[in-house]
C-alpha cells in the first residue's frame, strides 16, 4: 500500500505476502481438523442420511486432478511428442500434489483418523475403497519416481517411456476405481451406472490438464520459469478435445436417464435438472462447459494468454461443481421412503424424508487448510525444481 513507510512496502513482496496466506490457511485447517477431532463428526452438516460430504466431493476432485497432468505427458512420451515436454516436471509435480492432498481429505471424513491402520491390516479386498487405496498409494509412487527421473541431469528416455507405460493403465485405474465405490452401490440408482467411470476419466483430463495450464500461467507470470510460447495454446487445443468428450458423456448419461422414465433414476435426476442442485448444474454445464469450450476452439481467443487462462479456470470449477452434482442428488434421495423418513443423528433433529445438507465453518476450515496444503507443495516444488522466485 502506499501509505505504508518505503522500508515496509520494499519487505512486503508477493512472494512473502504468498507464503504468510499459506502459513494461515496451514493452520486454519489444522485447527478445525483438531477440534473436529475432539468434538467429533457432529460438528460437520453430515447426517444418518448425508453420510458423505465435502470432504469426498474434494476428494473425488483432487483425485480426478491428479490424473490428467500425469496422463498428458504420458501419452505424449508413448507417441514421440516432445510438444509438451518443457512442462513434464510441472505436470507432475501438480499430478503428485493432487493424490497428496486427496489422501489428506480423507483423514476428516473418517472422523477417528486413529484408527486408519486398520484398512492397512484389516481391509476387505473385496471392496472399492480397498482398491482406492491400493491404486492411489502406487499413483503417488508412480509420481515420485517420475519426478525423480525427471530431475535428474540427463533423464533417460528409455525410462522416461517406460514409466510412462506404467503411468497409463494406473493413472485410468485410479478413476475407474474411485467411479467404481460409487458406481457398484446397487442401492443409489444416481450412482448405479457403467458411464461413471468414463465420465470419471474424461473430466480428469479436463481438470487435470486446465490446472497444469493455470499453474504455468502463474509460474510464468511469478517466477523464471519461461516455456515455449506456443506451449499454453496448444494446452487449450487439447482442452477444447477434452471439454467436448465430457460434455458428450454428460449429455448421454443425462438422455439415457431420463428416457428411460425408471422413477428411482428420474426422481434423482430432478434434483440436478429442475431441484435444489439445478444452479449449480446450469452453471456447470453454462460456464464449465460451454463458455470455455468457446475460447479453446477459437485460435484468435486462445492465444490470448488471460482469457485462456481464466477458461481453464472455469472448467476447473465446473468440474468442481459435476463432483457435488454426482455425489449429493444420491444422497438427497434417501433408502428408505416411508414416512416419517430418517433421523438426522443429532439431538433434537427430527425425522425428515430428505435431508438437507450445508457444510459448516469447521467443514470449511478443514477445506481451506487441504487448499493450503496443497499449494504449500506445488509451491515448493516450482521454486525448487521448475523455476526461481
Amino acid at each position: 500500500p502506499a501509505r505504508l513507510p518505503l522500508g515496509l512496502r520494499a519487505r512486503i513482496t508477493p512472494g512473502r505476502a504468498w507464503n504468510a496466506a499459506l502459513a494461515a490457511g496451514l493452520v486454519t485447517g489444522a485447527a478445525c481438523f483438531l477440534y473436529q477431532w475432539s468434538a467429533g463428526l457432529g460438528v460437520t452438516g453430515l447426517s444418518n442420511t448425508v453420510s458423505w460430504g465435502m470432504y469426498i466431493i474434494v476428494f473425488m476432485f483432487l483425485v480426478g486432478v491428479s490424473a490428467g497432468g500425469l496422463i498428458v505427458v504420458a501419452v505424449s512420451e508413448l507417441v514421440g511428442s516432445h510438444r509438451f515436454e518443457a512442462l513434464n516436471r510441472l505436470a507432475v509435480i501438480c499430478s503428485a500434489t493432487a493424490v497428496a492432498a486427496a489422501a489428506v481429505s480423507l483423514l476428516p471424513d473418517i472422523g477417528r483418523p486413529q484408527l486408519i491402520w486398520k484398512m492397512i491390516v484389516q481391509g476387505n479386498i473385496t471392496s472399492p475403497l480397498v482398491w482406492d487405496m491400493v491404486v492411489i498409494t502406487a499413483y503417488l509412487t508412480i509420481a515420485g519416481i517420475d519426478l525423480w527421473i525427471l530431475t535428474r541431469p540427463e533423464p533417460r528416455p528409455k525410462a522416461l517411456r517406460t514409466m510412462a507405460m506404467v503411468t497409463l493403465p494406473v493413472a485410468v485405474l485410479v478413476h475407474s476405481v474411485t467411479a467404481w465405490i460409487f458406481g457398484l452401490v446397487v442401492a443409489r440408482p444416481w450412482w448405479n451406472t457403467a458411464l461413471l467411470a468414463p465420465l470419471f476419466i474424461s473430466s480428469a483430463l479436463v481438470s487435470g490438464t486446465a490446472l497444469v495450464l493455470v499453474v504455468t500461467r502463474l509460474a510464468t507470470r511469478f517466477t523464471t520459469f519461461r516455456p515455449p510460447a506456443n506451449v499454453v495454446p496448444d494446452l487449450g487445443r487439447l482442452l477444447a478435445w477434452f471439454v467436448a468428450v465430457d460434455g458428450f458423456l454428460l449429455g448421454a448419461e443425462i438422455l439415457t436417464a431420463y428416457t428411460s422414465r425408471e422413477p428411482d433414476h428420474l426422481n434423482q435426476l430432478n434434483v440436478v435438472l429442475f431441484g435444489r442442485l439445478a444452479p449449480l448444474f446450469w452453471t456447470e454445464v453454462v460456464l464449465g462447459l460451454v463458455v470455455p469450450f468457446v475460447i479453446f476452439v477459437r485460435p484468435r481467443l486462445r492465444v490470448r494468454p488471460a482469457l485462456l487462462t481464466g477458461a481453464a479456470a472455469l472448467t476447473l470449477l465446473g468440474v468442481f461443481f459435476k463432483r457435488i452434482n454426482i455425489l449429493l442428488p444420491g444422497m438427497f434421495e434417501p433408502l428408505i421412503g416411508l414416512a416419517p423418513g430418517v433421523p438426522g443423528g443429532r439431538p433434537g433433529q427430527p425425522f425428515r424424508p430428505d435431508e438437507i445438507y450445508l457444510p459448516t465453518w469447521v467443514e470449511w476450515g478443514v477445506l481451506i487448510g487441504i487448499a493450503a496444503f496443497a499449494a504449500t507443495l506445488v509451491t515448493v516444488g516450482i521454486r525448487r525444481l521448475v523455476a526461481r522466485v
